[in-house]
């Protein structure tokens, strides 16, 4: 018989494994950070799936990527929460941004981390404004989306 298993998570995103069995929060923190683990959505508590172990069949695979939203009811996990957040931090940084331009940017953010119709508007909002930023909020922009934004996203901004 298949077992689904699930994901243990800190809340700032690192992964401790796809294959946790229980359905309930674990009670441990995450050895990068010392942030509280999760298993489950934050909003429903529906576990956060991981690996699916199939009936006879063995071997290692590679690990479940972590999601951004629960995929039971669409709100955003912590870690993409956090990550909105602090891009939206920086922006307010800014002294070359107009306020219109970090309105356009922190609007369009939603939509770089998920592949859907939006994200290629979002792709340019997002392109058009940010040149205007200044190096540190580039590079710091850079540094926080280029592991979470979708895989369309990631070519279309920074290749």
């Amino acid at each position: 018989m298949d077992k689904q298993l699930y994901q243990a998570v800190c809340i700032n995103g690192h992964q401790k494994t796809d294959k946790y069995e229980s359905t309930t929060d674990p009670k441990e923190f995450c050895a990068d950070c010392g942030k509280k683990l999760i298993s489950t959505c934050q909003s429903c508590r529906t576990p956060i799936k991981g690996h699916l172990k199939l009936e006879g069949v063995y071997g290692s695979f590679r690990p479940t990527n972590i999601p951004n939203y629960c995929s039971t009811c669409s709100a955003p996990h912590p870690w993409t929460s956090f990550i909105l957040e602090q891009s939206v931090e920086l922006l307010a940084l800014d002294t070359e941004l107009s306020s219109s331009q970090k309105e356009l940017i922190k609007n369009a953010l939603p939509d770089l981390l998920v592949d859907t119709p939006a994200t290629q508007v979002a792709i340019a909002k997002y392109k058009l404004n940010i040149s205007n930023a200044t190096k540190v909020v580039k590079d710091a922009m850079y540094n926080i989306l280029i592991d979470t934004v979708s895989e369309t996203a990631k070519k279309l901004l920074f290749n």
